[in-house]
């Protein structure tokens, strides 16, 4: 006759399968954020040929960073056009599987997002001595005159919005600005999706990129 199992060794058994998984889980989680790290990282870098295109079409000029926020030029709607969208309105161009939509982002707010991504206008966002206002007009950015394109962001992981009052993005998209001159874009609109130190990853005007949990004093330069 076969024995069977003991109650003490049914209750090792589930034990060192309960040890295991525990061993395992973190790497298998690893390994998931490593792959969606990858992804954003791409899109990030597709977005930037998208807006480098547009620019190359436009005498160095970006599409617009801010106003017309619904609508061409604005830089979303933009890199969405050339990622193969036909709409030129923001409603009909965002979409939740796109290169606007970091998959990490995705993960953690919805899976209906369709941004998670914003772009640098420090220096035009209507402060003293700024030359424009992205909020009330068309701002477009001359990537050829950026003095030190490798320490300016164009593009990072955004932060959902924390309020739904007039004006602000609906609650699938993020903020799709930051000004690294304002301690308040810099404490709520950064994305620190990835990882546990809070790290989010940002592409700069030479088409770099690198993921970091550090805001570096350089960001505060003003965009020509």
């Amino acid at each position: 006759m076969r024995r069977a199992f003991t109650l003490i060794e049914l209750l090792v058994v589930i034990t060192v399968v309960a040890v295991l998984i525990g061993l395992l889980l973190p790497a298998l989680s690893a390994a998931s954020e490593a792959g969606r790290l990858a992804v954003c990282a791409s899109n990030l870098r597709q977005s930037y040929i998208a807006i480098r295109a547009y620019a190359d079409a436009a005498k160095g000029l970006t599409p617009s960073l801010g106003q017309p926020y619904s609508r061409l030029p604005n830089w979303g709607v933009a890199v969405q056009q050339a990622a193969g969208q036909r709409a030129t309105t923001t409603d009909g161009a965002l979409t939740a599987n796109s290169v606007l939509v970091c998959p990490t982002s995705r993960s953690r707010f919805g899976r209906d997002v369709t941004r998670t991504y914003a772009i640098n206008v420090t220096g035009r966002a209507g402060l003293p001595g700024d030359p424009d206002n992205y909020d009330t007009t068309a701002v477009h950015v001359n990537m050829d005159r950026v003095a030190r394109p490798g320490d300016a962001p164009l593009l990072l992981d955004a932060a959902m919005p924390r309020t739904s009052a007039p004006g602000a993005p609906p609650p699938t998209r993020s903020v799709s600005v930051i000004d690294f001159r304002q301690a308040s874009h810099v404490s709520e609109r950064i994305g620190r999706v990835h990882g546990r130190d809070g790290r989010f990853s940002v592409l700069f005007f030479d088409g770099s990129l690198r993921t970091t949990r550090d805001v570096d004093a350089a960001w505060a330069a003003p965009l020509p």
